[in-house]
C-alpha cells in the first residue's frame, strides 16, 4: 500500500506540475525566458546548419538573383523588397568573399537563423505571459526546435522564409493587440513597432495586403470603441499607405522595373474552363461557340487544354491576353461564360479545383526541403534561366557545331547563364559522412510520414483550433444567454415583489417598515449594479472568445490565401509553421482573456 500511495503521489504531483500556469507579464517573460528558450531553439538547428551550410535556394531566388546582378531588369512579380534584401547579401559576399555571392549566401542563412530563432523564442515566451499550461510550453519549444517543417526551412534563401522573419513577431504583436482590445496600442513604441512590422510583412509578400485587410477587420471589430479603434485604424492605415503608396513606387522607380501584371488570381477562372475543354476535346456542346469566342477575347483557350497541368494553374493563366489587354467588358462576359460552365459542367470544375489544392488538405502527401542549390542548374532549370538572357549573350568561343542555326542563339544564352550561375553550383558537393545523413533524414521524410505533410499544418491544426475557439464562444454565449434569463425571472421580479410586500407591510409595524425600507434602498441599487455586470458581460462585443477568434482570424486568411495560390509548394506556409504554436494555445488561454482586458468600471448610477 505505501508503495501505491508514493507511486499515485508522484504521479499527481507530475500532473500538477505540468499542468500548472505562471501567467506573468511579457517584460517579466522575455527577462526570464527569451535567453534559454532562443539558445534551446539555436542549438537544436545547429546540426541542420552545419549539414546543408551554406544553404540552399529556392526556385525564385535564381530569378532573384539574376536581377539583383544586373542580368536581366528588375520586375515586380517578386517582390522589389526581397530582391533588394537578397542582392544586398550577394553584393556583401562579393565583396568580403573575393567576388563570390555564396559567401554572402551564408552570411543570410546565419542571420535569418538567428532572427527566426528569436521569434520563435518571442513568441514561446508569449505563450507564457498568456498563462499557458507548462506542458504546452513544453510542447511548442519541442515542436519549434525539432520538428522538420521548421527546421528545414531555416536555411532556405527564399522569399517567404524572409517574410517569415517579420510575420512571427507581427503575430505576437497582432494577438496582443486583439486580447487587449486595442489598449495596448495606447503604448508608442508598441504602436511603433505594430507599423514596421506590418509594413516589413506586406511589402515582403505579395498576399500579404489582402491578409492584414482581412484580418485587420476583425481586429477593428474587437477593439474598443474610441481612441483604442481608432489608434488600429491609424496604425493599419499608416502601415499600408507606407507600403503602397511610398515604398512600392520609390522602389520601382529606383530599380526601373517592369511592372508584372497579378495574373494569379485569374487561374480560379483559367483552370476550369481548361479543363473543360480539356476533358471534352470533341464535344460540340461542351463549350458553345458563343462560349468559346469569349473566352478566346481573354486567353487562349486551345493552349491553355493542351498545356494544362493538373496540379498547378500556371500554364493555363500563362495563356492570358496581354498585348491587347482585355477590356473589362471582354472579362466580365467570361466570368459570366466561366460560371455558365461551371452550372454545365460541376464535375470538372471539382475536378480541376481539386487538383491544385490537394496536397493542402491530404495527409497521404508529404515534402522534403533541398539541402543545397544545385538542383536549381540542371538542364531543364538552365533552359529556364537562360530565357532571362538576350540572344548572343555568350562570348565569341561559344561551340556550335553540330547545331542548326536556329539552335545557336538558344546555346549561347545556356552557356551564358552556365557562366552567370557558376558561383552558386557546387554546393551538393560534400564529405561522404554528411552525404550519407542527409540521404537518411530525406528517406524518413519521404516514406509516408504523416509528420512531414503539409496539410497536417496547413489545414487540420488549424481547423481544430478554429472549431475549438468557435465551441467555446458558442458555450459563452448560451451560459450568458441562460444568466441573463436567470435574472430577469429571478432578480428584478423577486425585487418587484418585495417591493410590494415592503408597501403592504409599511401599513402595519413601523419598526417592519423601517428595515423594509433600507433593504428596499440597498437591494435595487445592488440589483441594478448585477444587471449592469450581466448585461456587460453578456454584450456579444465583450465575450472574452471574440478577441481570440480575432487573432485566429490572422491564421485562417494566411491559410485562406495558401488555397488560393496557383500550386502547393511546401515553400509557402513557412509563415504558418512557424506561428502554428501561438495560435494553437489560444483556446487553452481563452478563457481567462478577460483579466487581459478588466472590464470598465460601473457608472455612477450602478454603484451601490
Amino acid at each position: 500500500m505505501p508503495s501505491n500511495v508514493s507511486a499515485f503521489a508522484i504521479i499527481r504531483a507530475i500532473f500538477v506540475w505540468l499542468t500548472a500556469r505562471r501567467p506573468s507579464t511579457l517584460i517579466s517573460a522575455l527577462k526570464s525566458r527569451f535567453l534559454p528558450y532562443f539558445l534551446t531553439v539555436a542549438i537544436c538547428w545547429l546540426p541542420w546548419l552545419m549539414l546543408t551550410w551554406p544553404g540552399s535556394m529556392r526556385d525564385d531566388t535564381v530569378a532573384q538573383y539574376l536581377q539583383a546582378a544586373g542580368i536581366h531588369h528588375y520586375y515586380t512579380q517578386h517582390p522589389l523588397f526581397d530582391t533588394l534584401t537578397f542582392g544586398l547579401f550577394w553584393h556583401l559576399g562579393e565583396a568580403l568573399g573575393g567576388g563570390s555571392p555564396l559567401v554572402g549566401q551564408a552570411i543570410y542563412t546565419s542571420m535569418q537563423a538567428a532572427l527566426l530563432a528569436a521569434g520563435a523564442a518571442l513568441s514561446l515566451c508569449y505563450i507564457r505571459k498568456l498563462g499557458a499550461s507548462r506542458w504546452l510550453i513544453g510542447l511548442s519549444l519541442t515542436y519549434l526546435a525539432t520538428s522538420y517543417v521548421v527546421v528545414g526551412s531555416v536555411t532556405t534563401m527564399g522569399k517567404d522564409s524572409l517574410h517569415t522573419v517579420f510575420f512571427l513577431p507581427l503575430a505576437v504583436v497582432f494577438s496582443e493587440i486583439c486580447l487587449t482590445r486595442g489598449r495596448v496600442l495606447e503604448r508608442r513604441p508598441v504602436a511603433i513597432v505594430f507599423v514596421m512590422l506590418l509594413f516589413a510583412a506586406i511589402v515582403s509578400k505579395r498576399t500579404a495586403l489582402v491578409i492584414v485587410l482581412c484580418a485587420g477587420c476583425g481586429l477593428l471589430a474587437v477593439c474598443r470603441k474610441g481612441k483604442p479603434r481608432f489608434r488600429t485604424f491609424a496604425c493599419l492605415a499608416v502601415a499600408i499607405l507606407l507600403a503602397q503608396s511610398v515604398w512600392s513606387p520609390l522602389a520601382a522607380a529606383a530599380t526601373h522595373s517592369n511592372p508584372s501584371p497579378g495574373r494569379e488570381v485569374w487561374g480560379l477562372v483559367t483552370q476550369p474552363v481548361a479543363q473543360v475543354a480539356h476533358d471534352h476535346p470533341n464535344g460540340p456542346n461542351a463549350i458553345t461557340a458563343t462560349q468559346r469566342d469569349r473566352l478566346n477575347a481573354i486567353m487562349n483557350l486551345d493552349q491553355a487544354a493542351a498545356t494544362l497541368n493538373p496540379h498547378r494553374t500556371n500554364e493555363t493563366f500563362a495563356t492570358l491576353r496581354e498585348h491587347p489587354q482585355p477590356t473589362a467588358a471582354q472579362k466580365l462576359a467570361a466570368l459570366r461564360t466561366w460560371v455558365e460552365l461551371g452550372l454545365a459542367h460541376p464535375a470538372d470544375y471539382v475536378k480541376a479545383y481539386a487538383g491544385p489544392i490537394r496536397a493542402w488538405w491530404d495527409p497521404a502527401l508529404n515534402f522534403a526541403y533541398p539541402t543545397d542549390s544545385d538542383y536549381l542548374f540542371t538542364p531543364g532549370y538552365l533552359r529556364q534561366w537562360a530565357t532571362f538572357l538576350p540572344e548572343g549573350a555568350a562570348n565569341a568561343g561559344t561551340r556550335n557545331e553540330g547545331r542548326a542555326d536556329a539552335d545557336v542563339p538558344a546555346a549561347e544564352r545556356i552557356a551564358a547563364v552556365d557562366r552567370d550561375l557558376a558561383p552558386f553550383m557546387g554546393t551538393s558537393r560534400r564529405p561522404q559522412w554528411q552525404r550519407r545523413i542527409l540521404k537518411s533524414v530525406h528517406r524518413w521524410v519521404r516514406k509516408d510520414n504523416p509528420l512531414t505533410a503539409m496539410a497536417l499544418y496547413v489545414t487540420w491544426i488549424p481547423l481544430a483550433i478554429g472549431l475549438a475557439l468557435l465551441v467555446q464562444a458558442v458555450t459563452w454565449r448560451a451560459k450568458m444567454a441562460h444568466r441573463d434569463d436567470g435574472g430577469r425571472t429571478g432578480g428584478r421580479g423577486d425585487v418587484r415583489n418585495d417591493c410590494r410586500n415592503q408597501c403592504d407591510d409599511r401599513r402595519g409595524n413601523p419598526r417592519t417598515n423601517i428595515a423594509a425600507a433600507t433593504d428596499h434602498i440597498a437591494r435595487p441599487a445592488a440589483d441594478t449594479a448585477d444587471s449592469v455586470a450581466v448585461k456587460r458581460t453578456a454584450n456579444p462585443a465583450a465575450n472574452p472568445i471574440a478577441p481570440a477568434l480575432a487573432a485566429y482570424g490572422l491564421l485562417f486568411f494566411t491559410v485562406l490565401s495558401l488555397y488560393a495560390s496557383p500550386e502547393a509548394l511546401f515553400w509557402y506556409p513557412i509563415p504558418v509553421y512557424f506561428t502554428l504554436p501561438l495560435f494553437t494555445a489560444l483556446p487553452f488561454v481563452a478563457g481567462r482573456m478577460a483579466d487581459l482586458d478588466p472590464a470598465p468600471a460601473p457608472t455612477r448610477e450602478a454603484r451601490p
